[in-house]
This record gives structure tokens, C-alpha cells and sequence, in this order.
């Protein structure tokens, strides 16, 4: 049976905080049950404490090692704002996979309408006796819109053509659609992007859903094989074999790397220009208190990571 854990007020979790050895040098303890109160959810912020290493042994087991309450801020912090950094660059990547999938379709010489209802044959099932069709059942979910329901009304038969379809349809069953065309058209780029559109998806939703990134920085975490592509492209702009191994085995500092590698090949140049400031901005941030992370290599190194992928594919 799971243990229920009671509610803790501000200044509870403060000296609950200390009791595992988290300082507040950097925030008084005044100053941190303000925070605790007015600024963030105490759940999240401690979160990010799994990139600190505790003592084995003794006494003082299970005590963090070098970390202060004005650390777990911080990071919370720079979190926000990469968030706020990589949620734009996400959307521009799904905008510019559209434009260069039109691009292809027209190149193929293919008829706009046919490959759509070749697609959704493929997503058809039976069940019960009755066709089914998970596509156009996430498509009608879109009447409830009002940026997407006077296109659905005005195709009752889902007779979509491409540039119309993909209006309609979520991010997700567009990467499928993407994916069904790549293979169609015989394009291993395309193939390959399939893949990396899957990582900018998981990323995109993760800064939509305001869920924290940096609270979990350690290797090992990734259950995908970081794409060669991605891999060779990282080493092209300097990133060693030891920390591109490292980094990339991290589930989440993958996604990044992959979205991040994959705008450069996709997005507009004024767009990549755009997103370069505002990633050169999160860059000066995460300097700011560099020094509070001597103890913490997942942090200090992870860091260093997306600093150099910024300085090597974002001119500034």
C-alpha cells in the first residue's frame, strides 16, 4: 500500500528541506517560505535536487551534497525560460515540416486529394463489423474549435486534400502522415525526419505542459538510440565523443539536441535569426550563477551542452 504524505506548510517544508541537508545561505529561510508561498509549488521546485549527489554512510547519509534552496530556484528559473525558448521553436518546426511535405507532395507530382484518402485507408479498421477510423474521429474533435470547425463542417466526407488536411489534424497524426509519405516517395531524409519530428513532438509537449526539464539532467535515461544524423552534427560544431555519449543518453537533453538540430535544417533563415536572440539570452542566463553548480557535474556539464549546440547552430 502506497504511504500518503501529509501536507506540509511553508515552514515545514523549509525545515523539511534542512533536514535532508539543503542550505539557505543563498535564500534565508524567510525568504524561501515567502517564495515557497507566493512563487512555486513545492513538489516542482524540490524536483530538481535529483542532480545533487547525497552522502553514503554515516551520520550524515542521505544529506545533499552542496546544495542551497537559492540552487533549486535558479534552476527553476532557468527552466521557465528555456521552456519559453524551445515551445516557439518546436511550432516552427511543425510549421516548416508542413511547407516542406507540400513541397514534396507537389514535387512527386501527386494529387493532393488521393494521397490523403490513401493514408486514411491505411488508418482504417474494422470493429464490430463497422469501420473505424482514429484519424477522422481526432479530426471531428476539432469541431469544438473555433480555428478548425468551419473547415471540418465544409468536408462532412473527410475529402481533404494535403494542404487542407494538415490543418486539421494534430501534430501527432501528422508526423504519421509525414511518415507515410516518406515511405511512399522512397526518401530516407524523410524517413529520417519522421524520427526527429517524434523527439520535437515529445519536447513540444513537455514545455506545453509546463513540465519540468532540468529536474532530471543524469545520464542514462534515454530508451532511443540518439540518431546518427544528430550524433555527426554535434561533432561537426566541436561537442566531443564523451560528452556527446553522455548527454545523448539522457532522454531529454536528446529531444533537445534533436529539435534544436533538426530547426537548423528546416526553419527560415529570418526565423532561425529570431530564435537565435532569444536562445543567446537563455545562454547569458544560465552564466549568471554558474558558480553555484561546482558540486553538481549534471548540472555544470548540462548546461555546457546546450551552450555549445547554441554557439555552433545559432549565429548571434
Amino acid at each position: 500500500m502506497v504511504k500518503k504524505k501529509s501536507w506540509l506548510t511553508p515552514p515545514q517544508q523549509v525545515n523539511h528541506l534542512k533536514s535532508k541537508g539543503v542550505l539557505f545561505s543563498i535564500y534565508d529561510e524567510q525568504k524561501a517560505e515567502k517564495y515557497l508561498r507566493d512563487n512555486n509549488n513545492y513538489f516542482r521546485l524540490r524536483s530538481y535536487r535529483t542532480n545533487f549527489e547525497k552522502r553514503v554512510g554515516g551520520d550524515a547519509n542521505g544529506i545533499y551534497i552542496g546544495l542551497d534552496f537559492g540552487m533549486l530556484v535558479d534552476l527553476s528559473i532557468i527552466d521557465m525560460h528555456l521552456r519559453d525558448c524551445l515551445l516557439p521553436i518546436t511550432l516552427d518546426i511543425e510549421h516548416f515540416a508542413k511547407m516542406h511535405l507540400l513541397e514534396q507532395i507537389e514535387l512527386h507530382r501527386e494529387d493532393g486529394y488521393k494521397i490523403v484518402q490513401d493514408f486514411l485507408s491505411e488508418k482504417e479498421i474494422i470493429i464490430d463489423g463497422k469501420k473505424s477510423n482514429t484519424v477522422i474521429a481526432e479530426i471531428r474533435r476539432g469541431l469544438s474549435s473555433p480555428y478548425t470547425k468551419g473547415l471540418i463542417k465544409s468536408r462532412p466526407k473527410s475529402d481533404y486534400p494535403a494542404w487542407e488536411f494538415m490543418e486539421v489534424i494534430p501534430f501527432g497524426q501528422f508526423i504519421h502522415f509525414y511518415r507515410f509519405c516518406a515511405f511512399r516517395f522512397e526518401d530516407r531524409h524523410m524517413q529520417s525526419n519522421f524520427y526527429a519530428l517524434q523527439s520535437a513532438k515529445g519536447l513540444r509537449n513537455g514545455c506545453a505542459h509546463d513540465n519540468c526539464i532540468l529536474n532530471d539532467l543524469k545520464s542514462g535515461s534515454s530508451t532511443h538510440r540518439p540518431q546518427r544524423e544528430v550524433t555527426k552534427a554535434l561533432g561537426q560544431i566541436g561537442i566531443g565523443r564523451d560528452m556527446r555519449r553522455t548527454k545523448l543518453s539522457n532522454e531529454r537533453l536528446q529531444q533537445i539536441a534533436t529539435t534544436l538540430y533538426l530547426h537548423t535544417k528546416l526553419s527560415s533563415n529570418g526565423v532561425h535569426i529570431l530564435r537565435s536572440k532569444s536562445l543567446h539570452k537563455l545562454s547569458n542566463r544560465m552564466n549568471r550563477n554558474v558558480n553555484y553548480y561546482s558540486a553538481s557535474t549534471p548540472v555544470r556539464t548540462s548546461f555546457a551542452f546546450i551552450q555549445m549546440m547554441i554557439k555552433g547552430w545559432f549565429e548571434q
